[in-house]
């Protein structure tokens, strides 16, 4: 998936991670971060005016770094006057590049490189990629969130098959994330190895690090689709394949058929809307209440 849009970094999670709430009868704990204000354990919600239509998004409590990366963006108005790209039918809409702001006829967009990013809080037992969810494009995937793009899962009905192959490639995933981090210490090794064809070595390191993998998956329960899960996407849809890869923060609870009518746009090669389709303004509502 494309990248796009800056600023959050792990100086946001510190700053969350060292915030406590000293007064537990109050509901909501905040704390002041770069002259914006973090609900700490409450859903925000940001609602989003368009030259389609508007449509108001749910943003997860329990995914705040993404949570705020949006809330500011849209504080600050880095939305506004923006356009939708990446539009797929039975896919997924696309936004979050500020070089669309004014773009020319058939210029690509989403294509800059960023290098800003959010740290990564992908929970697909919790939050997965149904119709009408909210995720962010991913620099690195698994590890990291460009802080710009997000999109928006239009999707199309899955079958058992699907889904039991999908469960296969995120359990995969998760095994390699986890034999990455055994490696790491022998990077250096590994290079000079690998630069003097020391084979024999390199074989037997990785032997020794499946063995290691493998006796930590064994403490681990595999990822599997809950009931309700599979339900969604069988009766529902969704796109499956992008759980466990991208960051799910959020979810469209009103004005999904806006959605809808993007998705059905006609296209020019890059996948853009011709005509185009802007973003007019995002704002936060107020208090964390859907209005």
């Amino acid at each position: 998936m494309k990248k796009q849009i800056s600023i959050l970094t792990l100086f946001l999670a510190l700053t969350l991670t060292a915030t406590n709430c000293k007064d537990k009868t109050v509901d909501i704990c905040t704390s002041a971060f770069d002259a914006d204000t973090i609900i700490l354990n409450q859903d925000q919600f940001v609602r989003f005016e368009t030259t389609a239509g508007n449509f108001t998004i749910k943003l997860y409590k329990e995914t705040p770094l993404h949570r705020h990366n949006m809330v500011r963006y849209a504080r600050h108005g880095k939305y506004d006057g923006q356009l939708f790209f990446g539009v797929q039918k039975g896919y997924k809409i696309q936004c979050g590049d500020i070089n669309s702001v004014g773009a020319k006829k058939g210029a690509e967009l989403g294509i800059e490189e960023e290098y800003d990013t959010i740290a990564s809080e992908i929970q697909p037992t919790l939050f997965y990629h149904k119709k009408g969810a909210v995720g962010q494009a991913s620099l690195t995937q698994f590890h990291y969130s460009t802080s710009q793009q997000f999109y928006i899962v239009t999707g199309s009905k899955s079958n058992a098959t699907q889904l039991t192959n999908q469960e296969k490639t995120i359990n995969k995933k998760y095994r390699q994330a986890v034999k990455d981090s055994l490696t790491q210490p022998y990077a250096d090794d590994l290079r000079q190895w690998q630069k003097y064809k020391e084979s024999k070595k390199i074989s037997k390191l990785n032997a020794q690090l499946n063995k290691e993998t493998d006796a930590i998956m064994a403490t681990r329960q595999p990822f599997t689709y809950s009931q309700e899960q599979v339900e969604d996407y069988v009766l529902n849809g969704g796109t499956p394949s992008l759980d466990g890869l991208y960051t799910v923060f959020g979810e469209v609870i009103e004005g999904y058929d806006v959605i809808e009518k993007i998705c059905n746009s006609h296209t020019d090669i890059h996948y853009r809307p011709d005509p185009d389709v802007k973003i007019i303004r995002a704002y936060v509502l107020d208090d964390g209440q859907a209005q």
